[in-house]
């Protein structure tokens, strides 16, 4: 259903000197680096032409950051609207529809005085042209943390991918941390396979029901597709541990051997990355990061992974990088068709 709500008003421990060689032949490579890319740009990848009307905001964490006020003001911004003119659309696929996160992470935007609807595609029925009405009124579209891979297939079965990459052209502006900052990109770093975030068991942690979570599981990160509004690898929680006991980082260098044609990106829980048309900028909640740490992670001519802090601002052509054939140079994860029979989304759902 479409919820309608009243207006109301760390430490780092990078390991910068870290090289990985990659398994690549970069035989015929070299880097035609411009004068402004604050990283080569290898023939197989070009500079992105950003249009000026796309704007986003994306988190390394969701609830955290996406509730904190500043960063809701930064994004309020973003629209050059006061906040009581503007309506923030909440997206919680990647968790089920659950109220709890819905209201955490608009928390702040609702306090500033916008306008929170919420498109509940998951465990309701919804008509193509009221999914479109949706999206098109708002401002602002908030996706979710939590299961990515779950939440863009969903998408894609409703035509929502195609209604959300028509907003972005229109210049709303897009938002969210984690799952929220994987979907908008070509791809990221996911935990789409922790059986913790499967929907069968949020659901029922939800309803406070007698859900027994059973034995501890090894799982692995994967690769998930996004949209590809904005080109590159992201990797959210780039400085943090999570229950496999892996950490973000390490397996983000790993994953980036297996696509080293991508251009990639780690966010630290507590930074942002700002797209405003042809500017960025990297942000973090104050108190909680000393330096603004969103990393580019690319190949150089030799093949060897390199890692570099992303400059505080500039612009977006200088940061992003496309790649020339996409279907050539993007390898999709096996796993995933793994991880969909274990969490499948619902095909067919009640309207009542």
């Amino acid at each position: 259903m479409l919820n309608l709500f009243p207006t109301r008003r760390s430490k780092h421990h990078h390991n910068r000197g870290f090289e990985m060689v990659l398994a690549v032949d970069n035989s015929s490579i070299t880097c035609n680096e411009l004068s402004t890319s604050i990283v080569p740009i290898p023939p197989y990848r070009r500079s992105w032409s950003v249009d000026s009307r796309v704007k986003g905001f994306f988190a390394g964490s969701a609830n955290i950051p996406m509730s904190n006020p500043y960063f809701a003001q930064c994004v309020i911004e973003l629209t050059e609207r006061p906040p009581h003119e503007i309506i923030v659309l909440y997206i919680g696929t990647a968790t089920y529809d659950i109220q709890e996160y819905r209201d955490i992470q608009t928390s702040s935007f609702f306090s500033l005085g916008c306008t929170i609807n919420s498109l509940d595609v998951d465990n309701s029925f919804l008509q193509f042209a009221d999914i479109e009405q949706a999206v098109g009124e708002a401002h602002i579209v908030l996706a979710s943390g939590g299961n990515t891979l779950y939440a863009v297939d969903r998408w894609r079965s409703l035509g929502l991918d195609v209604i959300l990459k028509e907003a972005a052209r229109r210049g709303t502006v897009l938002t969210g941390g984690s799952a929220g900052l994987i979907c908008w990109f070509d791809g990221g770093h996911s935990d789409s396979m922790d059986p913790t975030s499967y929907r069968e068991h949020m659901l029922c942690e939800s309803r406070n029901t007698n859900h027994q979570q059973g034995p501890k599981r090894d799982w692995d990160y994967i690769r998930v597709e996004g949209l590809g509004i904005f080109p590159g690898l992201v990797c959210p929680h780039y400085d943090q541990i999570q229950s496999n006991g892996i950490p973000r980082m390490t397996d983000f260098d790993e994953m980036m051997t297996r696509h080293s044609f991508e251009l990639g990106l780690g966010f630290d829980d507590f930074a942002a990355l700002e797209i405003n048309g042809e500017d960025f900028r990297v942000l973090t909640i104050p108190g909680k990061a000393s330096e603004p740490s969103v990393w580019i992670k690319y190949a150089d001519e030799n093949g060897v992974l390199q890692t570099k802090l992303c400059p505080t601002s500039g612009k977006v052509r200088d940061l992003l990088q496309v790649l020339n054939a996409p279907a050539k140079h993007i390898r999709l994860d096996e796993r995933m068709k793994a991880c969909r029979t274990q969490n499948p989304f619902v095909t067919s759902i009640s309207s009542s």
